[in-house]
């Protein structure tokens, strides 16, 4: 996908059931192959993570994403964590690998762990206010970089 695509980022605070995650792939393949901008096709892919994160893109050299083409993802996303007690709209939880794997850290445990010293500001966490695929790099930057730099 192009560099330069438009990017979401959406995070769950636990992971999926594998059963949860091959439907939102199926749900998710449906979608992309038919989302559309005013009647334009978007060209859209998606990666599921460690079934926690979703990441959504969008080349808009293409075909520009609309308000109501982005409605329609975030509906979608509303609607299927309705259905299987899934938030994917928490924008507090910091994402992080480290020693006990891939985590969702709520402001809480994140603080907790920083005053243990298990995280520090060159731990990795992901990028999720990265706005394209190519700020995003490989997906993770260290804490001083993110925006719970605020926490350290």
């Amino acid at each position: 996908m192009n560099p330069e695509s438009r990017m979401w980022f959406y995070g769950l605070e636990k992971p999926m059931t594998a059963a949860q995650s091959e439907q939102l792939k199926s749900v998710m393949d449906e979608f992309v192959a038919q989302w559309k901008a005013h009647g334009a096709q978007l060209a859209a892919a998606y990666r599921i993570i460690a079934d926690q994160c979703l990441i959504l893109a969008v080349d808009e050299t293409q075909q520009q994403a609309t308000g109501c083409s982005i409605d329609k993802s975030v509906h979608l996303l509303q609607d299927f964590g309705a259905k299987h007690g899934l938030d994917f709209f928490n924008r507090l939880l910091v994402f992080t690998m480290g020693e006990r794997g891939f985590e969702a850290l709520s402001p809480t445990v994140l603080k907790a762990r920083i005053t243990e010293g298990s995280i520090n500001d060159d731990s990795p966490v992901m990028n999720t206010l990265a706005a394209t695929l190519r700020e995003s790099g490989d997906g993770m930057i260290p804490l001083r970089e993110s925006w719970a730099a605020k926490y350290l």
